[in-house]
């Protein structure tokens, strides 16, 4: 659990605004990561509680003239950034901060080359993962608060890490390995993607993780 406390708290580092703005260089960034939405399944979080979950597909396509090497494990940080659409009044906007994290399964990292915990992508190819983002949405004659959306038209936006451990390691490994690439590990933000929230007349029961 204090593991668990101290990766979420390195991803509030990785993924504040301050360090995604600091990545923003003159030159396009040689890895881009855009999603696309697969399906859309609503349930019952509780009376008074539901859940949109959407069913992502995330391609990371290296834009570049030279090979990358991309950490493709478990443990994933990501931020999920909803807004109302254009139009819509008043407009709002609500941030989710999420974390897949498996910490009974030990993943080699620091090696002499690239282990299976990572993948080589030479310039044009592309990587594809799946994922799964859970929005708080309220029911008809709920108020919406500040950690919710309403029904209605909005835009999905992540914000990735492509790194979860200390950032020192990612420079040492970056040197270490740069005859096999370049190692990426600064967070990704994909183009907002549009999507419409309902709400369903009788959502089934959310499932409770095992």
């Amino acid at each position: 659990m204090m593991i668990r406390s101290l990766l979420l708290l390195c991803a509030l580092v990785w993924l504040s605004p301050a360090s995604v703005n600091g990545q923003v260089k003159p030159q396009k960034p040689p890895l881009e990561l855009t999603a696309e939405i697969i399906s859309q399944n609503y349930c019952a979080a509780s009376s008074n509680a539901l859940t949109l979950e959407i069913s992502l597909k995330l391609r990371y396509r290296n834009v570049g003239n030279q090979k990358l090497i991309l950490y493709r494990g478990h443990d994933l940080f990501y931020q999920t950034r909803v807004r109302s659409a254009a139009g819509g009044a008043p407009a709002y906007e609500v941030l989710f901060l999420n974390s897949r994290y498996f910490d009974s399964e030990f993943e080699s990292i620091d090696q002499a080359v690239p282990g299976k915990v990572f993948v080589s992508l030479p310039p044009g190819s592309v990587y594809e993962r799946n994922l799964l983002v859970g929005i708080a949405l309220v029911p008809e004659g709920v108020e919406r608060g500040n950690s919710a959306i309403a029904a209605g038209d909005h835009t999905l936006q992540l914000i990735v890490s492509t790194w979860y451990k200390q950032r020192s390691l990612a420079e040492k490994l970056r040197k270490q390995w740069e005859q096999k690439g370049l190692l990426w590990f600064d967070p990704l933000v994909s183009p907002p993607i549009y999507f419409q929230a309902q709400r369903p007349t009788s959502p089934a029961p959310c499932k409770r993780p095992s």
